[in-house]
């Protein structure tokens, strides 16, 4: 099968490494023939159909006839449920196969028939990243009113609120798990091929 990837961080001071190197890997494993990789640094708020690197890989998945695109987790499409949906139905449009690492399942068969599980999966974690933006957006906002108002705002601090950060942005498939639904330390682990002890400090940091 040929196959292509996507890849998104959302700034300058991360990259694709990872996402990159897990996409290459599971290729390898399944027997899909990976023909190239599209990445860019861009918020995952912007729209997929604006983005530079992702009409640059519809186009190439139109010219050269390929069957599955493949993507390291939901957010990376998007963090709007309609964008996320539409974007799915686009490639499906095209007989375009995406493939969700975070699932480890591809949203269309052998037939080309849409799979129910995949695309009840894509909603769920949609919902979850949007809502979880919005909600980070409206702490962030008033957190910050909140300083001015006692005159202690200063910016934004370093330290550990960046560490903690940069550790849900690494396990972000973990953490996007544990915020939309109530499954087991175990069967998150499971499902994004992290370790037990992964999940358990995700889940600390997020404090469910």
């Amino acid at each position: 099968m040929k196959a292509i990837g996507y890849l998104r961080v959302s700034s300058e001071g991360q990259d694709h490494t990872r996402q990159k190197s897990n996409l290459q890997s599971i290729a390898n494993d399944k027997g899909w023939d990976l023909r190239r990789v599209f990445a860019e640094k861009v918020s995952g708020t912007t729209k997929a159909n604006t983005r530079t690197a992702f009409r640059e890989l519809l186009r190439y998945a139109e010219d050269k006839n390929i069957s599955l695109v493949m993507v390291s987790e939901v957010s990376r499409l998007g963090r709007s449920v309609v964008d996320v949906l539409n974007t799915v139905e686009i490639l499906h449009s095209h007989g375009i196969a995406l493939f969700v690492q975070q699932f480890n399942m591809v949203s269309l068969d052998e037939d080309r028939k849409e799979n129910p599980m995949v695309k009840l999966l894509l909603q769920m974690m949609s919902i979850g990243a949007e809502q979880e933006n919005r909600l980070r957006h409206e702490r962030q906002m008033q957190g910050i009113q909140l300083a001015k108002m006692q005159g202690k705002y200063s910016g934004r601090e370093k330290g550990a609120t960046q560490s903690k950060e940069k550790t849900l942005t690494k396990y972000q498939d973990v953490a996007d798990l544990i915020k939309s639904s109530n499954l087991s330390i175990r069967k998150i682990a499971k499902i994004t091929k992290r370790s037990i002890n992964t999940v358990r400090k995700v889940k600390g940091l997020i404090g469910t």
